[in-house]
């Protein structure tokens, strides 16, 4: 574990800092490059593809027949969990959907004038393809975060892929969880090859409208490369956070959040930025103290709190999390984060688990322009247009004209056959 110290006290161009503290991180070697040839390699070869490469980098040879995971496989795995287990998914779940029916955008109409009826309805898209990660941990919240927030969109086919475990399936945490969002499909491919099979469809892997959820930087590669074709959510890769202190920061709780961050991923942004030197000496000290994990972490002192806010702001976090007196009232200075977290007992974990609002937030900085994952994602709007005769005569010559100025001389027609019409 590296603890790196920054200082800005001066007027520091932010956008250069944050960039600073945004050095390389993850995966070494060409990330882009390798996701591309994985990619090209499912559209080639479809399931056999999804077998080499499988075999490749999870060490599981599976047979085509096994790609996907039986449903009668979920409802099993989640009997057999033990009942504080099932419990919690449960409770969880509850909280994610009522958040998610919430952010679900009203259908609404709207007559701006006589005889003019205008609005917009949504529709689910699908089927979507959503993507939960593996390796070193199994992650069933990250099957409610997504799943659960398309279910209340009304999406019907939902579509799972996650790495397979040493026995070839999934985590059965990962499957239980799966059976809680009920009725969907399951298949134990991950990496770029699964986000590759969901955009363009195999043998057994349906083709999706939309892919979403997180990954790891071949993940997030992957995503971008199909986006072309295929809806992404957004760029959800190695987790971060970004905390804001002062003196009444209670330092072991700043300390756990980042050590928390990188305990995802030793490439994992976990920063904390403060203008007071007792309150970054503080949280050194419990750093220092705690059990030494892989990773970097960086303490940034600024000069004052209208630089540290303009800092996190231009570090855009996943994360971010106002550990301050008075953090409330800081909300309206904050542009740019996937989440924030208000207050000393506002644990990231929390909001990982069971808070409500999805886990799935933008990385990378791309929260200065997107928002984290929600239900309205899995909706598409659809504008509705309705005239009555009053409504076409009145704005008839208005249309016209501007059809004239364009010289789209059929445009003026289509409205004047109407209006001749008695």
């Amino acid at each position: 574990m590296m603890i790196n110290t920054h200082e800005f006290t001066t007027q520091e161009d932010m956008l250069a800092a944050a960039a600073s503290l945004r050095r390389p991180r993850g995966a070494p070697g060409d990330v882009v490059r390798d996701a591309a040839s994985i990619i090209a390699q499912v559209r080639q070869r479809g399931d056999a593809a999804l077998i080499d490469l499988t075999e490749k980098f999870d060490g599981v040879r599976l047979e085509a027949d096994s790609l996907e995971v039986p449903r009668s496989r979920l409802e099993e795995s989640l009997a057999s969990l033990a009942g504080p287990q099932r419990k919690a998914l449960e409770t969880a779940a509850t909280r994610i959907n009522a958040f998610a029916a919430r952010s679900v955008p009203p259908d609404w109409t709207s007559e701006p004038a006589p005889g003019v009826t205008v609005g917009q309805v949504s529709r689910p898209i699908e089927p979507v393809g959503l993507y939960v990660p593996g390796g070193r941990y199994a992650y069933p919240s990250s099957v409610l975060m997504t799943g659960i927030p398309a279910r209340a969109a009304g999406v019907n086919e939902i579509v799972f892929c996650t790495p397979p475990g040493d026995g070839g399936e999934p985590s059965p945490l990962v499957l239980a969880a799966c059976a809680v969002v009920g009725a969907c499909r399951i298949f134990s491919v991950g990496g770029a090859q699964a986000i590759a099979a969901m955009a363009y469809g195999t043998e057994r892997v349906p083709r999706c409208k939309l892919i979403a959820g997180p990954g790891n930087s071949y993940v997030a590669a992957a995503k971008r490369l199909i986006s072309g074709d295929v809806t992404v959510d957004l760029d959800a890769g190695p987790s971060e956070v970004a905390i804001y202190a002062d003196e009444t920061t209670d330092a072991s709780f700043a300390a756990a959040d980042m050590l928390a961050q990188v305990e995802h991923d030793p490439g994992s942004l976990a920063i904390l930025v403060s203008e007071s030197d007792e309150a970054l000496g503080a949280v050194r000290v419990a750093l220092e103290e705690a059990v030494a994990v892989e990773g970097e972490l960086d303490l940034v002192r600024c000069a004052s709190r209208e630089q540290s806010i303009e800092l996190l702001n231009a570090i855009a976090p996943e994360h971010l999390e106002l550990m301050v007196e008075g953090a409330e009232e800081l909300l309206g200075a904050i542009k740019s984060a996937g989440a924030v977290f208000l207050g000393q007992y506002a644990a990231v974990a929390l909001g990982d688990y069971v808070a409500g609002p999805s886990h799935v937030l933008p990385t990378g900085g791309t929260a200065a322009r997107l928002s984290g994952l929600s239900a309205a994602d899995f909706l598409r709007r659809m504008n509705v247009i309705s005239y009555s005769r009053e409504g076409l005569e009145n704005d008839a010559e208005v249309a016209s004209v501007l059809a004239s100025v364009e010289g789209l001389d059929n445009h003026a027609r289509s409205i004047s056959l109407r209006t001749a019409r008695k």
